[in-house]
């Protein structure tokens, strides 16, 4: 009987996917130091909570413009190659901000252009190395590889904002940015290291609008529960998952912290998902999926309300802590069960779509957290969308019975439903 330890990291036993996770691992801090750098840049130059929101809506609207081009792309493309890419993108928008923060040439457009264009290079990187996966690991070790990058994924999370809080203070927010370019080259090496034993089947490319009539048609006739889950994750993206735009302000003028204290909030979230994501790694071939999925949701909801109602820094640090941990929970959960419940050649594009309801509806909730935040302030916004969120998420869970039995697929190669074939 394998132990603990080889069940929470069996896709280590593959030697690409180590390759992936070492350079993910490196990309990833840097990334995160870009995010609470790039937040704490604009908090000083405009000291808004809706500039706050408008450059993180900016940051998450190519998802909603571009994210079903990019699984599309993915699911007829070289993934490898397609990923470089956009890493290499990521290098170069990274390496003009450090230059006009260094230079002290940066303004708030310019900040607002290059959020944007980083957000275009993750619309097209997210469905392609998100798919790219099951070629490194294979579907039956899918399940714990997509737990382990959320832990990778979440990790960084908690490594990435605590030293970009810590070099903001000693060293200035220009380092961050240059730190973060020089990372973007440890995937590039490692994904050219990749030993592939498949040959790529580029198979012609459906326009996009056919491509996504196509993954709706087989939605609403084999699996109507994928298509409600991401209404869930649409709304919980809305109403929960941006609260973090707000952050800054609520270091500063609620905890009465700087951008150290900044960076350990982002650093606490981060940590609990972590823990969140190994958890997962462990136990989530021993229980139904679907504890995991509603159990991190209303978990990460409750830990925002008892959030959005302290003044105290520890306190505070506890609920985001617990926040992260639901988070990652739900949403690893929610990729696998996306991923294992559809056809090889519609996986591209599901993880189009499972990126542009997580990720591509936060435009429109960091408009709704940064202005109601401007007027109402930051604390009660979080608490309005949390309790906007646990409204929302009972009523689906009553309203759709087949929400409570959600299984994996791990040896799907045709259209099946939940646990069945068809």
């Amino acid at each position: 009987m394998p132990s603990a330890f080889t069940e929470t990291f069996a896709s280590f036993r593959h030697r690409n996917y180590r390759l992936f996770f070492l350079g993910q691992t490196i990309s990833l801090i840097g990334s995160w130091m870009q995010v609470v750098a790039q937040g704490w840049l604009v908090l000083t130059l405009t000291n808004s909570a809706f500039l706050l929101g408008l450059a993180g809506a900016l940051h998450t609207l190519p998802m909603l413009l571009f994210s079903f081009w990019g699984g599309v792309i993915a699911d007829h493309a070289d993934k490898r190659r397609m990923v470089m890419l956009t890493n290499a993108a990521g290098l170069l928008l990274a390496l003009i901000l450090g230059l006009l923060v260094a230079f002290d040439l940066v303004a708030i457009w310019q900040i607002m252009i290059l959020v944007f264009g980083v957000g275009t290079a993750m619309a097209f990187d997210i469905p392609g190395r998100q798919a790219f996966i099951i070629d490194l690991v294979g579907k039956s070790d899918l399940p714990n590889a997509i737990a382990l990058n959320s832990s990778l994924f979440n990790g960084t999370r908690a490594l990435g904002p605590a030293f970009a809080g810590l070099l903001i203070a000693s060293v200035g927010i220009a380092n961050c940015f240059f730190l973060n370019a020089l990372s973007f080259l440890a995937p590039l090496i490692c994904l050219s290291l990749l030993r592939l034993h498949y040959q790529s089947t580029l198979r012609a490319r459906p326009r996009t609008l056919a491509g996504l009539q196509e993954l709706l048609t087989f939605i609403r006739h084999q699996r109507p529960e994928l298509g409600w889950m991401m209404t869930i994750m649409a709304c919980n993206s809305i109403f929960a998952f941006s609260f973090t735009v707000l952050l800054p302000m609520i270091a500063r003028d609620v905890l009465g912290t700087g951008p150290e204290g900044y960076g350990f909030l982002m650093a606490a979230s981060g940590l609990g998902a972590f823990f969140g994501a190994l958890t997962l790694a462990t136990f989530i071939r021993r229980h139904s999926p679907v504890y995991f999925f509603w159990g991190g949701a209303f978990l990460m909801f409750l830990a925002l309300l008892f959030f959005s109602c302290t003044e105290n820094y520890k306190l505070a640090l506890v609920c985001l802590f617990i926040a992260g941990f639901g988070l990652t929970v739900n949403i690893s959960t929610s990729n696998s069960l996306f991923q294992l419940n559809v056809p090889d050649e519609l996986r591209g594009r599901i993880m189009s779509l499972f990126s542009f309801t997580f990720i591509g509806f936060t435009p429109i909730g960091n408009f709704f957290y940064g202005t109601l935040g401007q007027y109402f302030g930051p604390c009660f916004t979080v608490r309005l969308g949390a309790s906007l969120a646990i409204i929302l998420s009972l009523s689906f869970l009553l309203a759709h019975p087949k929400l409570r039995r959600l299984h994996f697929n791990t040896e799907m190669d045709t259209i099946r439903v939940f646990g069945e074939r068809k």
